[in-house]
């Protein structure tokens, strides 16, 4: 994978990706301080910020991927960097404007801008490589992209933890401007694209048909349901867990920086374990002890905040859940993939993506506001009990549910 680095282009991109993705890290961590600073303890505060940056992936999603095939995709990543550092850095003064609109407009916006970049970036990787190393190209995207995460996340906790808020703001405008400057020096191979034009009637038109195709096959329905309940339920987890974490561990991003890098370790291994021992399961199977070990993996987690204050036994439930909750996605993908026609899929994965960020968005406004009326642990737990509850329907009965 890394001699693909040789090629000049590529490495620009593969540069240009690093940093934007720092800064992408770096927003969610900022956004968390910002809220915590300007409304202390509030989980509805939060959630509602939370909600700004996942409305774009439901309302642009769909769609940005249409427009990004007929646009210069380099021309469209720089603009969205451009856009996405001038926002960044006008965020601590946004912020305490009289009108909180501002600043949930801004997030909106930042995350909406997101939409466009990741489709441009990953369109425009074959017209980087060659054809042959296109699935060495995609690995190393995805695993730079997994183990950046990881530590992006640690250091952009700390960052914030030592440096403050504001100047954690420059940082991150800069990591967007740096990614702008990487790009920049890419050269394409001049190609005739044949762009096609489509009305927005048109483009929905064809959104609505994936939906269709997702109703109506039993199996794929049934699993999409699952996958909007336990995105409903890390909704509502993150909401309440992160106020749990910063009122019991006391620190205002670092233990959360920790606590995402053994969830993105533990997912990492539930990722490869799955590839190793899980494919030839029955995927009900997989399913039913997938729910069942996120149910007992929030329970550690509330037993090792709220009760022992233990940042080291929250790390070690993180990796617990990080573990059971890939094989979730892993089992959905292989679904689409197995039960529809391939001219289907982009369409089907968007509706997907629709199912997951509504249940996101309510999840975390209605446990935010029931948050702000005390019981935060008793809340978290019960998202717990739910999981389990559900993964216990699974096992049992397994051969009727899919």
């Amino acid at each position: 994978m890394f001699s693909l680095l040789a090629n000049r282009n590529f490495l620009f991109l593969w540069l240009g990706q690093l940093c934007s993705q720092f800064g992408d890290r770096l927003t969610q961590l900022v956004l968390v301080a910002l809220v915590t600073i300007h409304a202390p303890g509030s989980p509805l505060t939060l959630a509602k910020v939370l909600v700004a940056t996942s409305l774009p992936a439901l309302l642009i999603n769909p769609v940005a991927g249409v427009y990004v095939d007929r646009w210069d995709r380099k021309r469209t990543m720089i603009t969205c960097d451009l856009i996405r550092a001038f926002l960044i850095l006008a965020l601590p003064w946004i912020i305490f404007l009289p009108e909180s609109g501002f600043f949930y407009g801004a997030v909106f916006m930042i995350f909406a801008v997101a939409t466009f970049f990741v489709p441009a970036r990953l369109s425009i990787i074959p017209d980087l490589v060659a054809p042959g190393k296109l699935a060495q190209a995609n690995a190393l995207f995805t695993a730079s992209g997994m183990i950046g995460s990881m530590v992006i996340l640690l250091v952009g906790a700390l960052l914030v933890e030592w440096v403050g808020v504001r100047r954690s703001c420059w940082v991150n405008g800069a990591s967007y401007l740096l990614s702008a400057l990487a790009i920049a020096p890419v050269l394409r191979p001049r190609k005739v694209r044949e762009v096609k034009s489509a009305s927005l009637r048109l483009i929905f038109r064809e959104v609505a048909e994936g939906m269709r195709e997702l109703w109506r096959h039993p199996q794929t329905r049934r699993v999409a349901g699952l996958l909007g309940l336990l995105m409903g339920g890390a909704g509502s987890s993150f909401v309440v867990a992160t106020v749990l974490v910063q009122e019991h561990l006391h620190s205002l991003t670092k233990d959360l920086g920790f606590l995402s890098l053994w969830l993105g370790v533990g997912m990492l291994l539930g990722s490869l374990g799955h590839g190793r021992w899980g494919t030839n399961r029955p995927k009900r199977l997989v399913l039913g002890l997938s729910f069942l070990g996120c149910g007992v993996a929030l329970w550690a987690f509330v037993a090792a905040v709220a009760g022992l204050k233990s940042g080291a036994g929250a790390c070690a439930a993180g990796v617990l859940l990080g573990f059971w909750i890939s094989p979730v996605g892993i089992v959905t993908n292989t679904l689409v993939h197995e039960g529809h026609p391939e001219r289907l899929h982009g369409r089907i994965f968007g509706s997907l993506g629709v199912v997951v960020n509504l249940s996101l968005i309510g999840s975390m406004l209605i446990s935010g506001w029931l948050a702000e009326r005390g019981g935060r642990e008793a809340l978290l737990g019960s998202v717990g009990g739910i999981f389990a509850a559900t993964g216990l329907c699974l096992l049992i009965l397994r051969r009727k549910m899919i």
